[in-house]
């Protein structure tokens, strides 16, 4: 990792120490099944910015293992249903400026990729990063469920912040991650890119003169810088037509990087394997967690 990008974590953890999580929970009465219960989850992220989440939480006594699906790049994050959730405690979190967090600051997408990037102090993204952090605080200070081992999910900008918080977060014991966005790495920079990566392309076309403040003030959110952090085993799918989230070379320099990484490369592009590997992606998740 590099001293910059070092830096920028320690000074996230900084910010996230010096608040209350202050986890609120309600019972979604619509949503919740005989099985489990589903709860409206409201914390405290950087800047004391209050973040929204989907919780489920099977009935019974645990500890249950929990699952956290991270959000993509897009303005809704839904609730999610998976065959584990009768097993395992399912978070499902938003970032700032997504649906049901965005009483303050509303994204745009396109847009939140670029949003403030022409100064460290006020690009967007480097505090949804500090988010995807604060998913983990959450989950662990909600006290609805006693949890066991702990994976981490996500697809595009989610897989991207799954190893993020992997890689800050030791007590993670799985990551399944699809087709990570290139965000921070100069793969993202390259013209002729599909969307949302062709985002940073657009906005260097209007703004030429900035592109060494795009390079500089993405860098460290390069997966890549963080790789070798991540302590625990990762599932990562990758498409070999990929040009909008992860290109192909990129993932691979990513996979070597990765100390415990199960590749699977697929002929498709951003879905990374779509229903074929969602199938290989439970079974490995279930033998991760203890629920095979």
């Amino acid at each position: 990792m590099t001293i910059a990008a070092n830096l920028f974590w320690r000074e996230t953890e900084a910010v996230l120490a010096e608040l209350s999580v202050d986890v609120r929970l309600h019972r979604d009465d619509f949503y919740s099944q005989p099985d489990w219960d589903v709860f409206q989850v409201r914390y405290t992220s950087a800047d004391g910015y209050r973040l929204f989440a989907w919780l489920s939480v099977p009935h019974g006594d645990g500890p249950f293992p929990a699952i956290v699906r991270m959000p993509d790049y897009g303005s809704v994050h839904d609730l999610v249903y998976t065959s584990l959730r009768e097993r395992a405690v399912v978070m499902n979190p938003t970032y700032r400026g997504q649906r049901q967090s965005d009483q303050v600051f509303q994204a745009k997408y396109p847009g939140l990729l670029t949003e403030g990037i022409e100064d460290l102090e006020s690009y967007v993204m480097r505090r949804v990063f500090a988010d995807a952090l604060r998913s983990m605080d959450a989950l662990t200070g909600q006290e609805q469920a006693e949890l066991g081992p702990v994976a981490f999910m996500g697809a595009g900008l989610g897989g991207t912040l799954a190893l993020a918080v992997a890689a800050r977060r030791e007590d993670i014991h799985a990551v399944a991650a699809n087709t990570p966005m290139a965000l921070g790495n100069p793969a993202s920079l390259q013209p002729g890119l599909a969307y949302p990566l062709a985002e940073l392309d657009d906005y260097m076309r209007l703004y030429p003169a900035r592109r060494d403040v795009v390079k500089r003030n993405t860098a460290d959110l390069d997966p890549i810088t963080l790789a070798g952090k991540i302590t625990a085993p990762v599932l990562l799918s990758l498409g070999i037509n990929d040009t909008g989230s992860c290109p192909l070379k990129f993932g691979e320099e990513l996979a070597e990087k990765i100390p415990d990484c199960d590749l699977r490369v697929y002929r498709g592009a951003s879905e990374g394997g779509g229903h074929e590997h969602a199938q290989i992606q439970i079974s490995w998740l279930s033998d991760k967690l203890g629920l095979g």
